[in-house]
C-alpha cells in the first residue's frame, strides 16, 4: 500500500510516496504563500493518484496540508535517517530558517537542539548572498576542503552583509565570498554539535546540494561527514514512513 509524506519547509516543499518500503516518487517545489488553499488542492490530487494512501505532513506549514496527520519535522527527520543511513545516529540539518541537530536510534528521535533564531546560521543567509552576488550553487567549488581565503567576523546576518559589501568593494572574488559565507554558517552549526557526542555526522538540508560541501563540512567539524542520497528529502521520506505505520 502507498503512503505519502509532505515536508512543507520555509522555502521548498518536498513530497515522498512510498509503496511499502520502496520510494516510488520524490519531488519538490517552492513553498507557496497561500498555503492552506494550495495544499488542500495538492493533497486532493495526490489522493486521486494514490487512492487510500495515508498522508503525514511535517515542517513549518505542516498544519496546512489539508488532510492526514501532522508530526514534528524532527520526528520525521529521525524516521528518514533511520531508513537512509541507519548507521548514523547524529543528524545535522541546515534549513532555510534554522539549523537542527538530532540524535536518533532505529529511526526514533532521542534528543534534539535547534539554533537561536539567527539568519546568519541558516540556509536563507546563503541564498540571499547568492542572489546578492548574482551567482549560483553550481558556481561554488568546495571540493578541496580548504578554508576560505577571506572570513567573516560577524555572527549576525545584518553585520555580515556589511562585511560582504566591503569585500565586494575590495574586489574579492564572488566564489571566495560564498566560501566564507558557507564557512560561517557551518562554524555556527559547530556550536550546536558541541552539545552532543558524535564520531560522524549525517548532513541534510538544502546546503547539501552544493558540490563539495561534504568535505568542506568535515574540515569545519573535524569529523567525518556523510551527505546521503536524497539528502534534501529525509523529512518527507520519514513522514511517508510514519504514514505507512
Amino acid at each position: 500500500m502507498s503512503s505519502i509524506g509532505i515536508d512543507i519547509g520555509s522555502t521548498y516543499t518536498k513530497y515522498c510516496v512510498l509503496d511499502g518500503s520502496e520510494i516510488v516518487m520524490l519531488s519538490s517545489e517552492k513553498t507557496p504563500v497561500r498555503q492552506k488553499e494550495f495544499f488542500e488542492k495538492k493533497t486532493s490530487e495526490l489522493n486521486s493518484l494514490y487512492p487510500g494512501a495515508p498522508v503525514v505532513s511535517c515542517g513549518y506549514g505542516k498544519n496546512n496540508a489539508g488532510s492526514g496527520k501532522a508530526v514534528s519535522e524532527l520526528v520525521a527527520l529521525a524516521a528518514g535517517a533511520g531508513k537512509i543511513a541507519p548507521d548514523h545516529n547524529v543528524v545535522l540539518d541546515i534549513g532555510g530558517q534554522d539549523t537542527k541537530i538530532i540524535v536518533c536510534e532505529n529511526g526514533k528521535l532521542k534528543e534534539f537542539f535547534v539554533n537561536d533564531k539567527c539568519a546568519a546560521g541558516c540556509g536563507m543567509f546563503v541564498a540571499n548572498t547568492i542572489n546578492m552576488l548574482q551567482t549560483k550553487f553550481c558556481d561554488i567549488s568546495l571540493g578541496d576542503g580548504m578554508q576560505p581565503s577571506v572570513k567573516l567576523s560577524s555572527t549576525c546576518a545584518v553585520f555580515a552583509q556589511t562585511e560582504i559589501t566591503e569585500l565586494i568593494a575590495g574586489n574579492a572574488q564572488p566564489e571566495e565570498i560564498m566560501r566564507a559565507v558557507i564557512w560561517q554558517v557551518l562554524v555556527q552549526s559547530r556550536a550546536l554539535l558541541g552539545k552532543v557526542r558524535a564520531d560522524k555526522i549525517l548532513f541534510t538540508g538544502g546546503l547539501t546540494q552544493i558540490p563539495g560541501i561534504e568535505r568542506y563540512a568535515s574540515t569545519v567539524f573535524g569529523l567525518p561527514v556523510t551527505v546521503p542520497e536524497n539528502s534534501n528529502y529525509l523529512s518527507a521520506i520519514g513522514a511517508a514512513i510514519i504514514a505507512s505505520n
